[in-house]
């Protein structure tokens, strides 16, 4: 059985009865469909590797967690509570971000208890907290579910970058790009991934000028590497 097989295998099995059975929801597991939703296998076997060599935590309610995590992930969205039996269809970003916090722990050293997901301010889906700083991320990191729309976020982080301290106005994408934007002024991390499915990395890192204004940089996947040296490097200095 490849990862793919496994994974559909055991949502079927273990993650989609646990969430449908939650005292909380009680839904029919009728309710759920795949639809065209595909997981690669990149990310089924990261994410299985993140379940099986316990990096996330999942309780009897379908709920996955970090030691950092601010909040909980699930694997599902709920529709119209108005259609019998309420429909349920899978959410792809929580799975890249597990696959992708698996990656963290297993192929760049970082220890479980330095990760989480989900910031506490919204602004970012997952992160790697250097000790004995556990209040502003080292690596900030966002999901999307389509290489596009990771193209899409970055213009516009981009443009807020150099827009400055002004607000963002519509569109509603501009205005998550401006959340991740305030998010780096709010931590200072020296580092910015973006992740979409299927491997997609794409790594920054982050300079803070004297005015204000931030700026990205492509940087390679080693600097996502764990490092018990100062938590922050010299690229995050202010300039």
């Amino acid at each position: 059985m490849d990862a793919q097989q496994e994974f559909w295998h055991r949502l079927r099995e273990e993650w989609l009865p646990a969430y449908c059975g939650d005292p909380k929801r009680q839904y029919a597991i009728e309710g759920f469909n795949a639809g065209s939703k595909t997981v690669s296998e990149q990310d089924a076997r990261d994410f299985l590797r993140a379940i099986d060599q316990k990096v996330v935590s999942v309780d009897s309610g379908g709920r996955f967690r970090m030691p950092q995590s601010k909040t909980h992930e699930v694997l599902f969205w709920e529709h119209s509570p108005l259609i019998a039996p309420r429909p349920i269809t899978l959410w792809l970003e929580p799975i890249i971000t597990i696959a992708a916090v698996a990656r963290l722990h297993l192929d760049y050293g970082w220890p479980v208890d330095c990760l989480g997901m989900q910031s506490a301010d919204s602004a970012f889906d997952l992160m790697a907290f250097k000790p004995p700083d556990f209040e502003n991320e080292h690596i900030a990191g966002e999901v999307k579910d389509s290489a596009k729309q990771l193209d899409r976020l970055l213009a516009h982080m981009n443009q807020c970058c150099a827009d400055g301290d002004s607000e963002c106005s519509a569109p509603k994408a501009r205005k998550n790009a401006h959340r991740k934007v305030a998010g780096l002024k709010r931590c200072r991390s020296p580092i910015f991934w973006a992740i979409g499915p299927g491997g997609e990395s794409r790594v920054f890192g982050v300079m803070y000028n004297e005015d204000g204004r931030i700026e990205l940089s492509t940087s390679a996947e080693d600097s996502l590497r764990f490092s018990s040296q100062s938590v922050r490097s010299a690229d995050n200095e202010i300039r």
